[in-house]
């Protein structure tokens, strides 16, 4: 079962915005008080380059719940995490920086010092799809969300 990232509007246009001005506006104004040398040209140039390996590192996003295991894909990285490798699943909510356009997010532990954060459009589906595939984690109502934790014995 695949699930779609969550996109928050006001931080994709936070991003945007900032795009914005390192590639045109801070170009533009060097071109200004610097004439017309190589510099602009090379930080226009460069401005892009890293906005777009920005967004081939992070895109596409999505989150598949498969037979063996949670798929997780953002941008070039693939994951495949098995099921019984997975020891807690949180909701977090931050703006911090992280490869997900949303604050309103999901970390997944898996193993040894393993991490990912991802955002799920349905969040409450996805843990409820996880918990009925991971045995060893039971679902909590914790103050900032659902989660699922290792059960003690």
């Amino acid at each position: 079962m695949r699930f779609q990232t969550k996109f928050d509007s006001w931080l994709v246009g936070v991003l945007f915005l900032s795009a914005g001005i390192s590639c045109f506006v801070v170009p533009a104004a060097s071109f200004h008080t610097l004439g017309a040398n190589w510099f602009p040209i090379l930080l226009t140039i460069f401005c892009w380059a890293i906005w777009l390996l920005a967004l081939a590192c992070t895109l596409p996003q999505y989150y598949e719940i498969r037979d063996d295991g949670l798929f997780i894909r953002q941008g070039w990285k693939k994951v495949l995490i098995p099921y019984p490798s997975l020891t807690e699943v949180k909701s977090w909510r931050s703006c911090l920086s992280a490869a997900v356009f949303s604050t309103d997010r999901i970390v997944v532990s898996a193993g040894a010092c393993k991490s990912f954060v991802i955002a799920v459009v349905e969040k409450e589906h996805f843990l409820a799809e996880l918990s009925s595939r991971c045995p060893q984690l039971k679902m909590k109502n914790t103050g900032s969300g659902l989660s699922l934790q290792r059960a003690s014995f």
